[in-house]
């Protein structure tokens, strides 16, 4: 269980507390948060509150990290006109917790999953060979994986005009229906229903009058094109490999996409479609 807290020590700051074995002492990690309008006392209301919430690994040049990302919206709608307030909150999960385990990987099957994922897509042609392991983002709404590829001349790149025109990796998107979770009204049990093509793009830079854009094929039949979406494409010095979601508190339908593959930062505005 996590308990969010200002930090007592440093005005402004916020910390997570976790707690594990009942009596055990929390184990406190340092948390970010984003707050747009008040969550105030709702005592005689009726609020709406809707969570998405986050798993996400991220593997750095040493060690790994693994968070959870929440973003909670409540709307008042006892009004003439529904009132809503957004925060979104990131923190690390517990290393040395007492009790139950959660620093591995939440009670996820990781690896089976990734041996499912090379099952299922590494018969289709590539242009580089994958360079594993994945990267791996699941969350109420959607799942994504994307695994980079071993490109040399991205490998080497220096700015981004050396990545126009690279292909970099491809990726593993499965949308859910939202805010239903996993759950619908197609298939047997209300279990939701895998698409009819397996969602494998192939992830590739282009520059369009001057701008920088990511072009979706289908993994294996390059001439069809999924989707081309603006990107902002950074070069660092250097970095680690992480895949995230950013839920934007000021723009709730428009999360931003961050693929990071050694010192390259890719960030995509998605849109997600709302009933």
């Amino acid at each position: 269980m996590g308990v969010l807290r200002r930090n007592p020590r440093f005005v402004g700051e916020w910390e997570l507390a976790w707690y594990g074995e009942r009596g055990a002492p929390p184990e406190v990690v340092p948390a970010t948060v984003e707050q747009v309008g008040e969550f105030g006392d709702t005592t005689g209301a009726k609020p709406e509150v809707s969570v998405t919430f986050s798993y996400r690994q991220h593997a750095h040049e040493v060690g790994k990290e693994i968070s959870v990302e929440a973003k909670i919206t409540t709307c008042d709608t006892t009004g003439t006109a529904p009132s809503c307030s957004h925060i979104h909150v990131t923190a690390p999960l517990p290393q040395n917790l007492r009790g139950r385990e959660v620093s591995s990987t939440a009670g996820l099957d990781m690896q089976g999953f990734v041996n499912k994922l090379k099952d299922t897509c590494c018969g289709k042609p590539k242009p580089f060979p994958p360079d594993w392991p994945p990267l791996i983002l699941f969350r109420n709404d959607v799942s994504a994986v994307f695994v980079p590829y071993d490109n040399p001349k991205v490998k080497e790149a220096r700015s981004l005009d050396d990545l126009i025109g690279q292909d970099i990796g491809f990726v593993y998107v499965r949308k859910k229906p939202f805010p239903g979770g996993t759950t619908t009204d197609c298939g047997p049990n209300g279990v939701w229903c895998p698409p009819t093509e397996e969602p494998f793009y192939n992830v590739r830079l282009i520059r369009q009058r001057e701008a920088t854009y990511i072009k979706f094929t289908k993994l294996g039949n390059p001439s069809q094109v999924v989707a081309t979406l603006p990107a902002e494409v950074v070069v660092e010095p250097s970095g680690g490999r992480g895949i995230g979601i950013m839920d934007r508190i000021d723009s709730p339908n428009e999360p931003v996409l961050v693929l990071r593959i050694k010192k390259i930062k890719i960030t995509i505005t998605i849109e997600i479609e709302t009933r």
